[in-house]
């Protein structure tokens, strides 16, 4: 084993030039001791070819980071660690390159946190008083905290007048190494020497000879009673001593206080974590440095006993080189934009501060709009305010203006409730309420004439179906068949509300969570903008002039929003495309109705020709909203990115004070001239009322919020997902780099055996779940070889009979699968989503059964897969096993289709984490629990009686108190639709399909057997017993995959 990872490494310097420096980047003696360390350790344990072709690394010591970032663009250094701050200073100002990330035991980013001793200081009294930051533009002491601060409108930042002046008038005195001259009380606490020399000065210097530089500095300057507060990073709250922790506190957003062990509630903000830069031209030799330097001396490393590559303290300093945290780099690809490598809000929060410079956008305010409509409206009002210029940005539909607002494309617009949930999740907060109100009522700092208004109690909008009078036989609970109009995907009152309701007395409210799977269901078929199929087939599009196609999730639909699925109701003016019901909004529907006749939409409607469902079956008047409703919706709000906050608000009163005093010039609240309802804010709104200081969760209310949270835990959103892929994650997101840890590098996991020992052959116990089955013939497997060795770019797909032979039995063999040995089936998806009983009884089976599931090993066949693959014969491999055993084996090119047992999913922020831990989590809270298993299924599940459960606990997330789900697709649930179009690429891809050890019962599989006889790609089937694809193959075994697969290549 050592000698193969020598020659791992040889293999990686070899590519190296010969004679090539790394000149490395260090900012203090101790970095350079440390680096000539690593200097001398790589020529130690390398052998000789190893070192001819590394040649050495060299140490070039610099007096601060901005002089390595110098050293490294004029081709004096090479590479340096930066915090993630300098990282883009680097990057955009210098034009450097980011090679890789570190990545620590909590994940990709840190939590800034303020930190204080005992005192009555809070985050809302900062003002005056003395402050300690770990570096200028750093993330955690810089970038988070003054954005949070910003954000709030608590430091004040005039117009023109640069951040460093704003902040150095906030404070009373700080130390924040890196700070420019501009601001001298940004260094006055800095306790680094002071010279008239370059080279030796060090006073607010971004280096360890600054004793306040970075988060162990700060800390140092907060302890010394230099400053008051410390903004550090969470990390850094480990070095406390146990015993000194009770002197200090952590500053919480809402002007509380908590234990430092609570920096994940109570903090200011996320971050990406450090990173290594380079010049581009250097990437190719600096990543093989790096992951040779890693394999040796990381965390696992071979050779950690001869150097440790994130350790320190030998060195009587911390973080040198890297953060002494880091428990890997992960090496970036080619290509790699810094918003991918930072994350879009992070970027995006940096251009707020300022650090790329003034620019036009830093003066103008970018307001999204969704139609053609809206684009008309929101120029008018540009043309008709004298504040800060306005510039109308368009969109597809409300999701995609929160994906702009994230990708820094534009600044604000105002969402429905739903959408706002969305964008809370996305990082974006609130600014304005719409009020819906008599009166608006001024705050009481307000001066006369001034438009800042303010409110305890926000009137609420209600959802409502409404029929036509003369359809008298419509009614809650036989709407089945029926048409539909409703607002648009994801509105409140036509998306959200009606399916929490019983439609039709054949459909069971809790059969689907889905709304849009219900209304499929239910409905022969309708209107809803932004969805597809049957739902889309009453939609009629724009009119002939704009060529719009239907069902677009905007305005250019004219059966979008509340007007339009009135329209819907009553039909187009040809009397075609009609619905039966329309689910939308109260507010200003009797005027919606006039506007059909004047609009000339329709003629001859009144109010009167309309009646509302309520849901006890009764039929209403429009009058009678208040008591026949399908639920209330909680007002619309102006979101932005959180560090617009201050200026989106100002904007937004200077513009409502100036309209407000020309009010015939130009309504901002009203739609109806433009053709449309609902343009850019409801037409129902009376002012805007300041809401920056709640939180979205607050505002939404606990109990709306809760609704929109349960239905996407179980429904599928993209704007979401898109969100969910920020870098920056504290067991939160789901980063691409830790997914793909979690299902191949079980090489990095020491407790696991090495499977590369393992025999070839199935000892007799773990047959004990295989059926039945003949010797499979000579001719038959040279049939196989012959189809193996013919197919350039194979794809394969198993089964569990595949797993079998490691002792996992599969569903649905004769006698020894798990159907035919009990009369138990697996858990269900919507039964583990509904009830907490359910959820309880699958987790205490899981937890007993654990153990011996997440012991079974690959076996024979799924090592002569791995080994194909390393020859180059195969393309792809999808499994619909959820075991990990292809993951153990080591296979790379692997789609895990139905997920995998060991990671677990929170249904509620979407993190993943590993089901080892989970498995620590249910011991620890249920001390003393036993119960013995009946035998393992092949999810890991065992057979416990009712009440052998009945006193299992079983934990929430850590981080945001959701239900905790394994990550595999449970039986009624489907597959990521993302999956199925990756699968079905690399299928295209493909000249031959080999199945094995699979029936393909089951939909999620045959799928891609169909897709192949479509794209006449030919198929072999290995499994014992029939398939449900055998008249589509041309070669077909009956046998066991672990005797045929390794034989194809020894024939």
């Amino acid at each position: 084993m050592k000698n193969a990872f020598l020659l791992s490494i040889v293999f990686i310097f070899s590519q190296i030039c010969l004679g090539k420096k790394t000149r490395w980047c260090t900012v203090s003696e101790p970095e350079q001791r440390k680096c000539a360390e690593l200097a001398k350790a790589l020529v130690t344990v390398l052998p000789p070819a190893a070192v001819a072709a590394f040649a050495r690394l060299s140490c070039i010591r610099a007096y601060s980071t901005a002089d390595c970032i110098n050293k490294i663009r004029a081709n004096r250094a090479d590479a340096i660690t930066l915090n993630a701050g300098e990282v883009y200073t680097a990057v955009k100002q210098f034009g450097l390159t980011t090679v890789a990330k570190e990545i620590y035991s909590d994940g990709g980013c840190v939590l800034a946190v303020a930190v204080v001793k005992n005192s009555s200081l809070d985050v809302r009294s900062l003002r005056g008083h003395r402050s300690c930051h770990t570096g200028a533009r750093w993330t955690e002491g810089w970038s988070l905290p003054l954005g949070f601060l910003l954000s709030r409108n608590y430091l004040p930042w005039a117009e023109e007048q640069p951040l460093t002046q704003a902040v150095s008038a906030f404070f009373s005195a700080s130390c924040v190494p890196g700070a420019t001259a501009t601001a001298p009380s940004l260094c006055a606490l800095c306790q680094g020497q002071k010279s008239y020399i370059r080279q030796r000065n060090f006073h607010c210097e971004t280096s360890h000879n600054e004793p306040f530089y970075s988060s162990q500095g700060a800390l140092r300057c907060l302890k010394t009673g230099k400053g008051e507060v410390a903004f550090v990073d969470h990390i850094a709250l480990e070095s406390i001593e146990e015993w000194e922790r009770e002197d200090y506190r952590l500053l919480c957003t809402d002007g509380s206080h908590a234990n430092l062990s609570e920096y994940r509630r109570c903090n200011l903000g996320r971050g990406p974590g450090g990173g290594v830069v380079i010049r581009a031209n250097y990437r190719k030799i600096a990543r093989k440095f790096l992951q040779a330097a890693q394999m040796a001396f990381g965390r696992r490393g071979r050779d950690r006993q001869r150097f440790q590559l994130f350790e320190s303290r030998s060195y009587g300093s911390s973080d040198l080189l890297f953060r002494d945290e880091t428990e890997k780099l992960a090496i970036l690809p080619d290509g790699s934009d810094i918003s991918q490598v930072l994350g879009l809000d992070y970027v995006a929060l940096l251009k707020g501060l300022g650090h790329e410079g003034s620019s036009l956008e830093d003066s103008v305010i970018r307001w999204c709009c969704v139609s053609d409509a809206e684009q008309r409206k929101c120029e008018r009002w540009a043309l008709n305010i004298k504040s800060d210029p306005l510039v109308c940005v368009r969109a597809s539909s409300m999701s995609n203006c929160i994906e702009k607002i994230k990708r820094d494309e534009v600044d604000a617009v105002s969402l429905d409730a739903t959408h706002a949930f969305i964008a809370g999740k996305c990082g974006l907060v609130p600014v304005v309420a719409e009020y819906y109100g008599e009166k608006c009522v001024p705050t009481e700092a307000a001066t006369e004439g001034a438009a800042h208004f303010e409110s305890d109690v926000f009137p609420t909008v209600f959802a409502v179906a409404v029929v036509r009078r003369s359809s008298r036989s419509v009614f809650f609970g036989n709407l089945a068949g029926r048409r539909s109009c409703h607002g648009h995907m994801y509105s409140p009152a036509g998306w959200l509300m009606p399916a929490r309701h019983t439609l039709s007395s054949q459909h069971n409210s809790s059969t689907h969570c889905d709304p849009s799977k219900v209304y499929s269901e239910v409905f022969w078929k309708g209107c809803l903008p932004g969805s597809q199929g049957a739902l889309c087939k009453v939609c009629i599009g724009g009119t002939a002039k704009s060529g719009t196609k239907r069902c677009t999730d905007n305005h250019n639909e004219r059966y979008y929003g509340n007007m339009g699925a009135l329209r819907c109701l009553v039909g187009d003016p040809s009397g075609k495309s009609y619905g039966d019901v329309a689910f939308l909004e109260q507010h200003n529907l009797e005027d919606n109705i006039k506007s059909l006749g004047y609009s000339g939409w329709a003629e001859g409607w009144l109010a009167w020709d309309f009646e509302l469902l309520c849901r006890d079956g009764r039929r209403a008047s429009l009058s009678q909203w208040e008591s026949c409703h399908l639920g209330a919706i909680p007002p619309n709000l102006v979101m932005t990115r959180p560090i617009l906050t201050a200026r989106v608000y100002d904007f937004l009163m200077k513009s409502q004070e100036t309209l407000a005093a020309h009010p015939d010039e130009f309504n901002l609240f009203e739609s109806q001239q433009y053709g449309e309802s609902d343009l850019l804010f409801k037409d129902a709104t009376r002012c805007f009322v300041h809401t920056s200081h709640l939180d979205y969760r607050t505002f939404l209310g606990e109990e709306f919020y809760r609704t929109v949270e349960t239905i996407f835990n179980c429904t599928k959103s993209e704007i979401l997902e898109f969100c969910a892929q920020d870098v920056s994650w504290i067991r939160r997101n789901r980063p691409f780099f830790f997914f793909v840890k979690m299902r191949l590098s079980w090489r990095e996991f020491p407790w696991l055996p090495d499977t590369r020992k393992l025999s070839s052959f199935a000892s007799a116990s773990t047959l004990d779940f295989v059926p039945a089955s003949a010797p499979i013939g000579s001719l038959a497997l040279e049939q196989l070889q012959n189809f193996v060795y013919q197919t350039k770019r194979l794809f394969v797909i198993t089964g569990a009979g595949i797993s079998t032979e490691s002792g996992i039995p599969d569903y649905r063999s004769e006698r020894v699968g798990l159907y035919s040995r009990t009369g138990r089936r697996p858990i269900e998806h919507a039964e583990f989503l509904r009830s907490s009983k359910a959820r309880q009884r699958y987790w205490a089976r899981n937890y007993v059964g654990w153990p011996q599931f997440s012991s079974h090993l690959p076996n024979s066949a799924h090592l002569a897969l791995r080994s194909w693959e390393a020859l180059g014969k195969m393309h792809w491999l999808v499994t619909q096993n959820v075991d990990a055993l292809h993951s153990k084996a080591g296979q790379q090119k692997l789609t895990e289709l139905h997920g995998c047992t060991h990671r677990v999913e929170c249904l509620g922020c979407r993190s993943l984490s590993a089901r080892e831990t989970l498995q620590a989590r249910f011991t620890a809270l249920n001390p003393g629990w036993v119960a013995e298993a009946g035998g393992v299924a092949p999810d890991g599940d065992v057979f416990l009686s009712d009440e052998q459960v009945q006193h299992f606990r079983v934990p929430s997330c850590e981080s945001c108190g959701g239900i905790l789900k394994p990550e595999v697709t449970f039986f009624g649930d489907t597959v990521n639709r993302e999956t199925v179009h990756l699968v079905l690429k690399k299928l295209g891809e493909s000249d031959g399909v080999l199945v094995a050890g699979s029936s393909l019962q089951v939909y999620s599989g045959y799928r891609f057997l169909l897709a192949a006889s479509e794209r006449q790609i030919p198929v072999a089937i290995l499994n014992i017993g029939p398939t449900r694809a055998d008249h589509l193959s041309s070669v077909r075994l009956s046998g066991r995959c672990g005797e045929a697969l390794p034989a194809v290549l020894r024939l």
